[in-house]
C-alpha cells in the first residue's frame, strides 16, 4: 500500500535542509550538570538585584517639598481664581439722547469691584467689543476725572440689575459726566430696598 502524499510537500531543493533540522537534537553541554551541582554544594544563591535604601533625610525632604508645592499651588489658585464679568447694555449713561451705552463690571466673588468700564455700543452688538468707544475705565477706587469748570455736570442713575455678580437685581449704576458723551465718574451702588438709607446706598 503506497503512502499518502504529505499535505505540505517540501520542495526538492530544501529536502536536505529539512532532514538536517528534523535530525538535530538540543542538549545541555556535558559540564553543565557537574558545574550546577558544585554551585549548590558551595551554597551559592541566585544573583539578586541590589536594593537601594533611601536615607531618612531624603524621605523628609520629599515630604517637605510636597507640602511646599501644595501650599504654593493653593495660594496661586486662590489669588488667580476667575473673575466674574457682567456686561449690561444698552441704556443712556453718558447723558446723550439714545440708549446706546453699556457697562462692564469685573470682580472676584466676595471681593470689591476690580474694574468698571462705561462704553458706547457703536457696532450695535449689545455687548462690549473692540469696535465700541470707551467713555471711562475705573479701577477698584471710584475716582473722578477733573471736568472743565464752565461745563455743566449731569448725574445719571440706572437701577436695578445684577451688576456685581451676586445674583439679586439690587445694584445700580451712577454716572457723572457732561452730556452728551463725556463721563467723569462711574460708581456702583447696592439698593437693598426702595427707601433711601440714612447714610445713603453703599458704593461698590
Amino acid at each position: 500500500m503506497s503512502e499518502s502524499p504529505s499535505p505540505n510537500p517540501v520542495p526538492g531543493e530544501l529536502r536536505n535542509l529539512d532532514s538536517a533540522l528534523h535530525s538535530a537534537r538540543f542538549e545541555p553541554r556535558a559540564s553543565f550538570g557537574p558545574e550546577l551541582l558544585g554551585r549548590i554544594r558551595r551554597g551559592e544563591a541566585p544573583a539578586e538585584r541590589p536594593h537601594r535604601t533611601v536615607p531618612p533625610w531624603a524621605v523628609g525632604a520629599g515630604i517637605a517639598a510636597a507640602l511646599i508645592l501644595t501650599t504654593i499651588s493653593g495660594a496661586w489658585m486662590w489669588h488667580h481664581r476667575a473673575y466674574v464679568t457682567i456686561d449690561r447694555c444698552c441704556f443712556d449713561l453718558d447723558g446723550g439722547t439714545a440708549g446706546d451705552d453699556g457697562v462692564v463690571v469685573r470682580r472676584r466673588p466676595g471681593e470689591p469691584v476690580a474694574e468698571i468700564i462705561v462704553y458706547e455700543d457703536l457696532d450695535h452688538s449689545h455687548s462690549f467689543t473692540p469696535a465700541d468707544a470707551i467713555r471711562i475705565i475705573r479701577g477698584p477706587n471710584p475716582l473722578a476725572q477733573a471736568p472743565v469748570l464752565d461745563q455743566a455736570l449731569a448725574t445719571t442713575w440706572h437701577c436695578c440689575a445684577d451688576y456685581d455678580g451676586d445674583g439679586p437685581d439690587d445694584d445700580g449704576v451712577m454716572v457723572v459726566g457732561v452730556p452728551p458723551d463725556k463721563v467723569m465718574m462711574v460708581a456702583l451702588y447696592e439698593q437693598k430696598g426702595k427707601a433711601v438709607p440714612k447714610d445713603g446706598f453703599p458704593l461698590r
